[in-house]
């Protein structure tokens, strides 16, 4: 088309019009339809995270009851366990004291006699109480490690802490070191002459006899030796089969059993849960969505595509006005307010046509 289209009149500009009403009209519709998509698109999104979110609840949900199920059964045969365990520790205990008091019977009998023996030797010499103590052997006589350490405990007692200590706070700040040396003085005469005392008046008195009493007691500490033993070596006897406790032992492996049996139940329904029904859950979630989400598909589908062919012909409408009249009016004068001013023009008789309109509308 040339330059005649400035020519032509009210006619043309109407047909013009048209076009342009078209095109407005179709790029309505792909706004819309725009909107649309991103509506639909926005929608699907939620529905497939609403089936995301409740697949996996549902899945944590059944998982949890599962192991939960199995988890119960297995803390109540642990407890059943520990308290078969606790009866026959009893028991084993019960018998193992019984045993020891059979096994350590003779040497227990042996210290009684010997016991009897030391209070009838006493009692013949009348030989006073206190020599049959440690505290009497362990100053007097002593022979054995302990004794000797309480001897020098004793000295050490007798010779540094008492006087020192009666220095400290009765006498020290008024008369100095001389109080103390009197005071060891003091007790250097009163042990010694106590010490003396004893051993003159019942040490040597009655020597024969302590000397028995000492072998008696020697004999005592032997035979408690002994017991110590046997009592060590039968709580490290690991063997139970003298305590008859073979019952304990049956029902405790019926638990470990039973124990094992649920636990390989446990992976064995968990390996089918996830091969299996998990996928069955998700099928059937998925089922409950899947028409919902078809239909949504589908409606997204068909906007899209009607979008498309809108946005075609827009584009198709579009080159159309700027191939055949874009040259000549100019962009600006394509729209349907622009192209109205024109035809009223024309139709005043102001101007005889669309050029004369034209050149008014841009003065």
């Amino acid at each position: 088309m040339d330059n005649a289209i400035l020519h032509a009149g009210v006619d043309e500009l109407n047909i013009i019009k048209e076009y342009v009403l078209e095109l407005n009209g179709y790029q309505e519709k792909n706004t819309e339809l725009l909107k649309e998509e991103a509506r639909l698109e926005k929608l699907i999104a939620s529905k497939e995270k609403d089936v995301t979110d409740e697949t996996e609840t549902t899945l944590k949900k059944r998982k949890n009851e599962l192991t939960m199920t199995y988890e119960s059964q297995i803390t109540n045969l642990n407890a059943r366990n520990k308290k078969v365990r606790a009866k026959k520790e009893k028991d084993k205990g019960a018998k193992m004291s019984e045993r020891i008091s059979e096994e350590t019977a003779e040497l227990r009998d042996k210290n009684k006699e010997l016991l009897l023996e030391i209070r009838s030797k006493m009692k013949a010499d009348k030989t006073p109480r206190i020599c049959n103590s440690t505290l009497f052997f362990s100053f007097f006589m002593p022979k054995a490690l302990l004794e000797f350490f309480i001897f020098l405990l004793g000295l050490l007692v007798v010779f540094l802490v008492i006087p020192f200590g009666i220095y400290l706070a009765f006498f020290a700040e008024k008369f100095g070191e001389l109080a103390l040396a009197i005071l060891y003085i003091v007790m250097i005469l009163l042990v010694g002459s106590l010490y003396l005392a004893i051993n003159n008046k019942v040490k040597e008195r009655h020597l024969e006899t302590i000397r028995e009493i000492r072998g008696l007691r020697h004999q005592i500490r032997k035979n408690r030796s002994g017991i110590r033993k046997i009592q060590k070596g039968i709580k490290k006897d690991s063997d139970e089969s003298v305590y008859g406790l073979e019952q304990y032992d049956d029902e405790l492996a019926e638990i470990e059993e039973e124990i094992r049996r649920v636990a390989e139940e446990e992976k064995e329904e968990l390996n089918t849960f996830e091969t299996v029904t998990t996928a069955r859950i998700k099928e059937e979630i998925q089922g409950r969505y899947a028409e919902e989400l078809s239909s949504l598909r589908q409606k997204q589908k068909e906007a899209d595509a009607e979008q498309k062919q809108t946005e075609e012909k827009i584009k198709e409408i579009s080159l159309m006005l700027s191939k055949q009249y874009e040259a000549y009016l100019g962009k600006d004068m394509l729209t349907v307010q622009k192209l109205d001013r024109l035809i009223a023009r024309i139709e005043k008789g102001e101007a005889a046509d669309i050029g004369e309109a034209l050149a008014l509308e841009r003065n």
